[in-house]
């Protein structure tokens, strides 16, 4: 009896070791196929972003640019993305470059793909702006233009984040009225004080008040006065007295013609309106500073 316990063990514990292998294989088996499956999933993409080329901005101000862009993106479906490089040439739309990068980074929300492509060149001292989607149906090319005011100055004091910083803040106002059912407004974007601002309108209504004022009391005085000069001196003249007539020429008027000459850093300065690329409809506005 136990001779056959002995025979019989020895051939349990083959099958037992047997057993284990097949459990690591099969598990190892199950490893390779979750990770291949995890390798096909494609990360998610970070929307919006700063793509700096150029080196224009520093670590934490990169960082700080991209938090906003995210909050944005958040909280109004709305991706912004910066592209700061090199002067891309005098030859090159500027505004199309800008629309070429989104469609080929796929920058925008939703199937409008709604968002924003920030182009500044520093050494050509030019900063583009590019709408994509429905989002270029609220900011206009008159609102563009103010925001490109906006930024100007700081771009000429070489504060490129300030300048950033602005733009972002004109975004966020102009989508909060979007968002809200309401027309961005130029007022919505000025960056003066509310006090100046309403002491600024004050005056502009005195103004326009004031002039018609002016002249009705002006006409009335003119009324009262019964005895005025009379426009020909035959009038203080007796008709045997001496006449005497004096003939001169007089220019009337004449035409001038001027003709601007262009700069030449302002091959695209001030393009702003609508425009396609690769089939697709966009609006942007460029300016030199």
């Amino acid at each position: 009896m136990e001779q056959q316990k002995a025979e019989i063990c020895p051939e349990a514990d083959r099958i037992r070791k047997s057993g284990g292998r097949y459990r690591k294989i099969l598990l190892a088996f199950l490893t390779a196929l979750m990770l291949l499956a995890a390798a096909e999933v494609p990360a998610a993409a970070e929307p919006g972003g700063v793509f700096d080329e150029y080196g224009s901005l520093d670590e934490e101000e990169r960082r700080e640019l991209e938090q906003r862009t995210e909050e944005i993106y958040d909280r109004f479906q709305f991706e912004t993305v910066f592209l700061i490089s090199r002067n891309i040439g005098e030859n090159r739309d500027y505004r199309q470059y800008a629309a070429e990068f989104m469609q080929e980074e796929d920058i925008g929300y939703g199937e409008s793909r709604d968002g924003m492509c920030v182009f500044h060149q520093p050494d050509a001292r030019n900063i583009t702006i590019v709408f994509r989607g429905e989002a270029q149906k609220a900011f206009t090319d008159r609102i563009q233009n103010i925001i490109l005011d906006n930024c100007t100055e700081k771009l000429r004091e070489e504060d490129t984040y300030g300048a950033y910083c602005i733009i972002l803040d004109d975004l966020e106002k102009g989508l909060s009225r979007e968002a809200s059912g309401k027309t961005i407004r130029p007022v919505d974007l000025s960056h003066t004080p509310v006090a100046l601002e309403i002491l600024k309108w004050i005056l502009i209504s005195f103004g326009a008040a004031a002039v018609p004022a002016l002249f009705l009391t002006w006409y009335q005085r003119h009324r009262m006065i019964t005895e005025v000069p009379q426009p020909n001196a035959d009038a203080y003249t007796e008709e045997s007295g001496f006449q005497c007539q004096e003939m001169r020429d007089m220019f009337v008027y004449r035409t001038v013609t001027r003709t601007r000459k262009p700069d030449e850093h302002e091959h695209h300065g001030g393009s702003s309106g609508s425009f396609t690329s690769g089939g697709e409809s966009f609006s942007g506005s460029s300016r030199n500073y």
